[in-house]
């Protein structure tokens, strides 16, 4: 079943991060972005989680230099761009051997054409909620934008994802040749940075089991 395969990410990760991993998703994200809730702080120290676990660094508009040393400091698997980093930006990362992952705010009047300058430069895309915020605003956008996507770079579905959307996550995947990944987040929260083991827990086995 082609749903086995659907990649989940939890992100916005600061507290009970062993317990999350136990619950064996495929990236785990931590937010290295001052102004969010989420923000581990720059001295933050990485508990050791299963090698399996991607370990995801968010950052928006950060400087170059502090982003290679907090990944090299945190041995990040990969950088979530969620600012408007440029392509430029992203090529200088690239070639100091960083994985790519450039989220980009969706709204209907997104133009797929603005990322075509990014394709060859990162790995997955992530498409979240344009909001006045950088992530974590709980809210969707209109899914059907997406078949507007025809590029061949795998993205992530990000936005307000939450337990009550399995069977439309199940349709949209299969619909979907390019979706990668669910991003989830402030749906699973107690708190900002703290989830609700329980509810994740019970949408992991949901998706394993499509």
């Amino acid at each position: 079943m082609k749903l086995k395969l659907l990649k989940i990410k939890i992100c916005g990760m600061k507290f009970h991060i062993k317990n999350i991993s136990n619950l064996f998703p495929d990236f785990i994200g931590f937010i290295f972005y001052p102004h969010s809730p989420r923000f581990v702080g720059y001295d933050f120290l990485l508990p050791k989680i299963p090698k399996k676990i991607f370990k995801t660094g968010v950052f928006v508009n950060e400087s170059k230099e502090n982003i290679l040393k907090i990944s090299k400091k945190q041995k990040l698997d990969f950088i979530q761009l969620h600012g408007t980093e440029s392509p430029f930006y992203c090529e200088n990362l690239i070639k100091k051997g960083l994985k790519l992952i450039k989220s980009f705010r969706i709204d209907n009047g997104f133009s797929f054409k603005e990322i075509k300058d990014y394709l060859n430069l990162c790995n997955y895309f992530l498409f979240d909620t344009k909001t006045t915020i950088f992530g974590g605003s709980g809210k969707k956008f209109n899914w059907d934008k997406l078949y507007e996507y025809h590029w061949d770079t795998p993205f992530f579905l990000s936005g307000g994802i939450g337990i009550e959307d399995i069977d439309k996550i199940k349709t949209f995947f299969y619909s979907h040749s390019k979706m990668f990944g669910i991003d989830i987040n402030s749906k699973f929260e107690i708190l900002p940075g703290k989830k609700n083991n329980k509810n994740i827990n019970i949408f992991i086995k949901k998706i394993r089991k499509l």
